[in-house]
């Protein structure tokens, strides 16, 4: 995937994240315009929160250090490091973690901006 469409994909989920969040305050029958608003920010920065979060957690998790097989077949605790460089390096296709990240970022800048305009 390339990066224009890494970022396009992100950018489109936030904007569809932030417009099913409205769904909630309709769901809980608000009448208020300010109630309305409020509860549709918080909703979109849990949702940008969250989404940070586990991107965060699956990138950290993904995180797999050496065992000693790995260290035994390459010969050399540097050698093994540089095999698993060159295998991280052969993958151009980017992460999910890394786009869960990027989309819960974006949320969490449509908040900003919701509450801004909003305020």
């Amino acid at each position: 995937m390339s990066t224009r469409r890494f970022w396009l994909s992100a950018v489109l989920a936030a904007l569809g994240v932030s417009g099913l969040a409205l769904l909630v305050p309709m769901g809980l029958h608000v009448r208020e315009l300010g109630e309305f608003r409020r509860i549709w920010l918080l909703t979109v920065w849990t949702a940008g929160v969250m989404a940070l979060l586990f991107g965060l957690a699956a990138r950290l998790g993904g995180f797999r250090g050496f065992g000693l097989r790995e260290i035994s077949e390459a010969g050399s605790f540097a050698e093994a490091m540089e095999r698993k460089k060159q295998a991280r390096q052969g993958s151009h296709a980017p992460a999910a973690d890394v786009w869960v990240i990027l989309t819960g970022g974006l949320l969490v800048a449509v908040y900003f901006a919701g509450w801004l305009a909003l305020r």
